[in-house]
């Protein structure tokens, strides 16, 4: 809750004020807001690796605005940059394998919520990461080779 409070809460101010939520609307027989979402959304809540933001409440990082009979959800700051309410950004970029550009959005190979592969992984992106480091591993062995002097 302190990450919320601490960097979410600023910047989803800043983003009401200035109008930049971005809105995915359900159908009006949606719950209401203060309904318990696993209920309906188990599948984010299961697989391989489950993001562990999701024991905390889904208003972490999303909005509920229920006007009249509709409920909508948003994102509580852009997707390019709602990862890093919680996690360090140079920290990550620099430790990600592989090398990703820093204007690169995490959603475009983790999903935010739980994944049937490593790290959250879609599985495009687990394909990717294996065959890296198969690459990897096989010149380290090359690199090395038989004559190699182990420091």
């Amino acid at each position: 809750m302190a990450c919320f409070v601490v960097r979410v809460l600023p910047a989803l101010t800043s983003m009401i004020l200035l109008g930049g939520l971005t809105k995915a609307a359900f159908p009006a027989d949606h719950p209401p807001a203060t309904a318990n979402c696993h209920s309906c959304h188990a599948d984010k809540t299961s697989g391989a690796s489950v993001h562990s933001a999701m024991e905390a409440p889904c208003t972490t990082c999303h909005l509920a605005l229920t006007e009249n009979a509709k409920t909508i959800f948003v994102l509580a700051m852009p997707k390019e940059q709602i990862c890093f309410a919680c996690h360090e950004k140079t920290t990550i970029v620099q430790q990600h394998i592989p090398q990703v550009d820093k204007s690169q959005s995490c959603v475009g190979c983790h999903d935010s919520h739980s994944s049937q592969h490593r790290m959250l992984l879609s599985a495009k992106a687990d394909a990717e990461y294996q065959s890296t480091q198969a690459k990897t591993s096989r010149h380290m062995k090359t690199a090395r080779g038989p004559a190699a002097v182990n420091p």
